[in-house]
């Protein structure tokens, strides 16, 4: 018996196969992970939220009319659909009344609290935050 060549080059298989590779593979990110190692503002009249995601660690700065109070916990988030995700806090800051936080991610641009629905956009300069720690 003898063995039949493809008739479709292999540098043509090679092309086919490399978007076909990146769809999963890009399929495979959750939306969580697209706002890891960025700042998120949240800014009103009297007060403004900053929230910076590391790889385990989160940064959270809320500052009001008198001063700004600091806060840096390591982190879990779990998934509870899509676009949600709880985040647990190993150390509860002083400010906050559990050691949870429920957020909606929208896109890499900006998520909502879940309880509140305060909407914090992306921070375009992350150095600052993290230079405060």
């Amino acid at each position: 018996m003898t063995r039949q060549n493809s008739k479709i080059p292999v540098i043509i298989k090679f092309i086919l196969f490399i978007p076909v590779m990146l769809i999963l593979f890009s399929g495979c990110q959750s939306r969580f992970d697209k706002i890891k190692g960025k700042v998120y503002l949240y800014e009103d009249s009297i007060y403004a939220f900053t929230a910076g995601f590391d790889n385990d660690t989160l940064y959270y700065i809320m500052k009001d009319a008198q001063r700004p109070y600091f806060h840096r916990s390591k982190y879990k988030s779990k998934k509870i659909n899509d676009s949600t995700f709880l985040i647990e806090l190993t150390d509860k800051p002083k400010f906050w009344e559990k050691n949870t936080w429920e957020i909606v991610i929208h896109d890499e641009k900006g998520f909502s609290s879940r309880e509140s629905n305060k909407y914090y956009k992306l921070y375009s300069d992350s150095f600052i935050v993290k230079k405060a720690f």
